[in-house]
């Protein structure tokens, strides 16, 4: 394994792939022949800087049609809701959307649909975001994938692992070890969803009916048998709730933290559970481990789907234009950038390439993960459920209160 992999070698793998010319057809001096026009993007915040060096890109080759961006800080935990405003106020173009969202902003009337083949794209991301009865017009362009990966460290780089499921790993764990670290503790609101994340994952390993049900198009219909369950919930999670009280789980808030007590020397963590891209940022970091080619990543026996769509919004007096850089910023060659830069891409194609795979040596685990991934419930009022999950199952988890009846009413509530 090589040592760090600087974002210019990624770079020249990529290009190498032949990723610019796969985009070639927009990097033409003054873009298409459309008016001059200033495209507003409301987007969270890009710690790999992918997406800005396509906004770069295009930027260059269309003069008359530039990309300038508003990033909401990611502190608040709160970027849909300012997204949420600025389509409604009419102050954006684009909307770089959890894909979460997207039935929210779809059912408001907020965003326009986009023409495009959803052949090229990863399952399940073939279905989420698009329209009922249409298969070639989705509400949001999926931009980035995203899915909980397994990182396991090990003490010979030749060294195999075995893996069956995440509740045998914490089972296994010797108590007070601390071997496992994941984001399981909810107390800032920028750290909510992954924990909700988290839990889904811990859950579905248990119990998959927790929310395989939920996994089908009319998803709603589904609340009853599901979440009216509350001994399924009971059992689903507390088998995590005991490998926390005997300190075999770290729990902690955010991914970033996951991340650096994983990556310390004297670090006791053997597993942590955490996005694709935190591979690329211990790269960046120098870890020893990743250096030395001590670290796997994995699929998790259940993963749930997260990621970023790109969304037109209705109101924009340019929409021709924010199409054709949703276009840009999906095709194989930009999203060949993105894995470059450690993310999940969003296309078949971008998951293929000898130059990616060899400072990315688990990209084929990644698409594994993806194409099995469950979607969280695709409902319009889903940030209420998850709310709801969230404050609940923490408190039990973390043995402060138990799951009472009213946690399962307001769940099914919600989503009725």
């Amino acid at each position: 394994m090589p040592d760090q992999v600087s974002r210019r070698a990624f770079l020249s793998g990529v290009l190498a792939t032949g990723a610019f010319s796969a985009v070639g057809i927009y990097l033409v001096p003054g873009g298409r022949s459309l008016p001059s026009v200033e495209l507003r993007l409301t987007t969270g915040e890009d710690s790999t800087g992918a997406r800005d060096l396509l906004i770069s890109l295009w930027n260059q080759a269309h003069p008359r049609s530039i990309i300038r961006t508003e990033v909401v800080a990611s502190g608040s935990g709160d970027e849909w809701r300012v997204m949420l405003a600025k389509a409604q106020n009419g102050e954006t173009d684009l909307v770089n959307l959890d894909i979460i969202d997207v039935p929210q902003f779809a059912r408001d009337g907020l965003i326009d649909p986009i023409p495009m083949d959803g052949g090229q794209l990863v399952e399940p991301l073939r279905t989420i975001s698009r329209v009922p009865g249409s298969d070639e017009a989705y509400w949001a362009a999926p931009f980035n994938a995203d899915v909980g990966m397994l990182f396991t460290r090990v003490d010979d780089e030749r060294a195999e692992v075995s893996f069956r499921s995440l509740a045998d790993l914490y089972a296994e764990i010797p108590d007070g070890s601390r071997e496992f670290v994941g984001q399981l503790r909810s107390t800032v609101s920028a750290h909510h969803e992954g924990f909700v994340v988290n839990v889904l994952e811990h859950a579905c390993s248990v119990r998959p009916a927790a929310l395989n049900d939920f996994a089908e198009e009319n998803a709603a219909s589904q609340a009853d048998r599901v979440y009216r369950d509350e001994q399924l919930w009971k059992d689903a999670l507390t088998p995590l709730r005991e490998a926390i009280a005997r300190n075999r789980v770290l729990a902690v808030g955010s991914e970033a933290e996951t991340r650096d007590e994983f990556g310390r020397p004297d670090a006791t963590a053997r597993y942590m559970r955490n996005w694709p891209v935190k591979y690329r940022e211990l790269q960046q970091l120098g870890n020893p481990d990743v250096r030395a080619g001590r670290i796997r990543v994995q699929p998790l026996d259940v993963g749930i789907l997260g990621g970023q769509s790109l969304a037109v919004v209705s109101s924009s007096p340019h929409v021709a234009q924010a199409r054709e850089f949703v276009q840009f910023a999906t095709s194989l060659g930009a999203q060949r950038i993105l894995a470059a830069h450690g993310l999940a891409p969003t296309v078949i194609g971008a998951y293929s390439g000898e130059n990616l795979r060899a400072p990315i040596p688990h990209l084929d685990a990644v698409r594994e993960a993806v194409e099995k991934a469950l979607p969280r419930p695709v409902h319009p009022r889903y940030r209420e459920f998850s709310a709801i999950l969230r404050s609940n199952v923490d408190r039990f988890l973390h043995a402060e209160d138990d799951l009472s009846s009213s946690f399962i009413t307001e769940l099914v509530e919600t989503l009725s």
